[in-house]
């Protein structure tokens, strides 16, 4: 019995620097992945092509594990967001979604913009039973011994009181499954703990989790974010965003305020890793039914190796493919 390598669709016309970057990524991960994969490059076949051979892999070499996808459409700033994945069926955004509902890979990703990506996974894999928006999760380090789920980081700027109900219940059944973890604490992130604190969507959210969500704490407030005082951290992806980008650059601040004590900085290294965007990549879009990643937008090739690492993980725990 052998186990086929997990294929995964990568919008490679996608990201700030260019395909040069995100192809540099593709192949560094193919140097770092233990596991055996076959990558389906989305885009323009030539412009591909010349990057490959720039890299020095001829066009054979890609039969293997590298399979060109060729897309003649471009998506513009013209486009509307929730429209692409209808009126640009041939742009890279799109195939790579296409490709999954297909059936010829288990997971897309894409650098892209998250609006286009996240219409084309609702219109095109749909949602899952029960779930009123997909929203996009980030794990966050914490003091205690696991990080946190933070969601949402980016997917919908606007909630809803049923949007954020279903966060913490998606939140909930991704934490569990994730770490095994028998009864996670989920809770909204607020301005305080006072049942009368916040806005009235998210005073009505917390009386609705109440009923609705085994794991529910109640409140946390930002200070208690990185104490671990929850598992699962539900917010909009307006302010879970904004949390998630002060966090990352936590990695920065630490380099340069400690970056004289080398001593100090390979002490707390590793802990502070998971602050590091490029060290995890890309983040899951969840409630969707499929895997689907977001990578930033600036994503370097390490970035893009680890989205790939964290893509065959997420893979790995959703099924695989037994011949």
């Amino acid at each position: 019995m052998t186990i086929s390598p997990s294929r995964l669709a990568i919008d490679v016309m996608s990201g700030d620097y260019g395909s040069s970057v995100i192809i540099k990524g593709i192949i560094e991960a193919k140097r770092i992945c233990r596991e055996p994969f076959v990558v389906h490059l989305c885009g323009d076949s030539k412009k591909i092509s010349e990057v490959l051979e720039d890299y020095g892999l001829p066009k054979k070499h890609s039969e293997a594990d590298l399979v060109i996808e060729h897309c003649s459409e471009t998506v513009t700033a013209l486009d509307i967001p929730s429209r692409v994945w209808k009126n640009k069926v041939d742009s890279s955004i799109v195939r790579c979604i296409t490709l999954q509902k297909e059936g010829i890979v288990h997971a897309s990703i894409s650098a892209g913009d998250t609006r286009i990506l996240m219409g084309a996974a609702i219109f095109l894999l749909g949602r899952l039973e029960g779930v009123a928006r997909p929203a996009l999760a980030a794990f966050l380090p914490t003091t205690s011994k696991r990080p946190s789920l933070l969601l949402d980081v980016g997917a919908n700027l606007n909630c809803r009181i049923n949007h954020l109900v279903t966060f913490g219940l998606m939140g909930y059944t991704y934490f569990k499954n994730f770490f095994g973890t028998k009864n996670p604490k989920v809770a909204l992130l607020n301005i305080g703990k006072e049942p009368s604190k916040g806005t009235g969507a998210i005073i009505e959210a917390d009386r609705e989790l109440r009923k609705s969500c085994v794991g529910y704490m109640g409140f946390v407030e930002g200070s208690g974010v990185l104490l671990g005082e929850a598992d699962v951290i539900v917010c909009d992806g307006f302010t879970g965003n904004i949390l998630l980008k002060a966090c990352e650059s936590f990695h920065v601040l630490a380099q340069n305020v400690l970056g004289k004590n080398k001593i100090l900085m390979e002490q707390i290294g590793d802990d502070m890793a998971i602050l590091n965007p490029e060290n995890y990549g890309a983040v899951p879009l969840v409630g969707i039914n499929g895997v689907v990643l977001k990578a930033h937008g600036y994503s370097s090739p390490k970035a893009i190796a680890n989205a790939i690492a964290t893509a065959l993980m997420a893979v790995n725990k959703k099924y695989r493919t037994i011949h």
